[in-house]
């Protein structure tokens, strides 16, 4: 397992964030949080990184690391050989897009087989329709 680092907020990050400390999470921890998402609900990235944050004693997650890191965990499945225990389809982005990875289609349709709408933009993004109701909450 990679260990998380905690390292100060780079300097060009402090005007989002402030000065502190940031979280560099490790892959692990993610889908250890993302394995507790029920069925028919969706979290968003800055969720998880609010939480990690929390939950490391930091004022920041860095969210580039969080995000690909969600990324990576997509892509270690093929649609074949899926970890149903580890449902990283749904985790979404803070704006209700589905994450872009090489398989983004068929973690759409994992997200619309539990019953949420899917929206198309005309990029070719893929966008929920999802009131607060159907977000989870740490």
């Amino acid at each position: 397992m990679t260990k998380p680092k905690i390292v100060d907020i780079p300097v060009k990050m402090e005007k989002f964030y402030g000065k502190g400390k940031m979280l560099h999470p490790s892959v692990e921890e993610i889908e250890e949080l993302v394995k507790i998402i029920p069925k028919g609900f969706v979290v968003t990235i800055d969720a998880i990184a609010k939480r990690l944050a929390q939950d490391f004693g930091t004022d920041v997650t860095c969210p580039m690391r969080t995000g690909n890191a969600i990324k990576k965990i997509a892509e270690r499945y093929s649609n074949d050989h899926i970890d149903y225990r580890i449902p990283f389809w749904r985790v979404i982005r803070s704006d209700k897009l589905v994450i872009k990875s090489k398989n983004f289609e068929f973690w759409a349709s994992k997200i619309e087989d539990e019953g949420f709408k899917l929206l198309y933009t005309k990029s070719g993004a893929i966008k929920l329709d999802v009131d607060s109701s159907r977000m989870f909450v740490f």
